[in-house]
């Protein structure tokens, strides 16, 4: 058998075999750094007009507030003559404008997660381990305006070149995180797949496993399940002929030199 045969035999095994590998789920682990996140990207449909308008919620406080002076019997009986017209007039405006309200709401984590829920449009969610320790690990993620940490909600911060990027701290051997981050508008004009990435101190880079984008090469695999079976079956027979072109030479040379030596015994001694 020539040497090209055997070079094109044992490309073609190991290029099916591989294929196989990866059709089958099992290729994440080759050649996988200590630090590793599997994310999945989902869109955040939501109906029209969902989220908290702060200038509505202002005029409607000041009027309640208005109204609640003017029915209270009480608060009217305490205030000194003319009073009532002052606070009605400039007080109540100036504690319950657009701007004051917007930052008491910005000072509420839940009523800022509820001003952000209009913006959110997609999201980022999955896995982050480390097989071994890490220090000051992070995940940069375009986009990001709130995440979430193993149910618990964690704060967003921007890096020096104005990424948002959540900060999980320290990482021991073994120990993994379930992150859900949610993205705004921003993020569908990038290309999530070589924007989130995952490092740690001291240069340490991990790798980002990302699946649910859309319009890659081959992406009908993932929704037409007899395709799966039709790249598998060719992955297969590629195998097979692979492995015969390397088995069935060194079989027949095998053969060829038996019946010559059986042929020719005087030639043995």
């Amino acid at each position: 058998m020539r040497f090209w045969q055997i070079l094109v035999a044992l490309g073609l095994i190991l290029s099916a075999g591989l294929g196989l590998l990866i059709m089958s789920g099992n290729a994440r682990g080759l050649l996988a750094p200590r630090l590793q996140a599997e994310l999945v990207v989902q869109d955040f449909p939501l109906p029209p007009n969902m989220g908290v308008d702060p200038a509505h919620v202002a005029d409607f406080m000041s009027g309640e507030l208005q109204q609640r002076l003017e029915d209270d019997v009480a608060i009217r009986l305490m205030m000194p003559d003319g009073s009532m017209e002052k606070v009605r007039d400039i007080v109540l405006p100036r504690l319950m404008n657009v701007v004051a309200v917007e930052s008491m709401m910005d000072d509420i984590p839940e009523l800022n997660a509820l001003l952000d829920l209009g913006s959110f449009r997609q999201t980022v969610s999955g896995k982050v381990y480390s097989s071994g320790p890490a220090s000051n690990v992070a995940l940069t993620v375009p986009g990001a305006l709130l995440a979430s940490v193993d149910g618990a909600l964690a704060d967003i911060t921007t890096t020096s070149t104005g990424m948002t990027a959540l900060v999980l701290g320290d990482m021991a051997a073994g120990q993994s995180y379930q992150v859900v981050l949610w993205l705004n508008e921003s993020a569908n004009a990038l290309d999530l797949g070589r924007s989130v990435r995952l490092g740690a101190a001291e240069g340490q880079r991990g790798r980002v496993l990302l699946s649910g984008s859309r319009g890659w090469f081959g992406a009908d695999v993932e929704a037409l399940r007899w395709a799966r079976w039709v790249i598998g079956g060719v992955l297969g027979a590629v195998l097979v002929f692979g492995l015969a072109t390397l088995v069935l030479p060194i079989m027949s040379g095998r053969k060829a030199r038996r019946l010559q030596a059986a042929a020719h015994p005087a030639g043995r001694s």
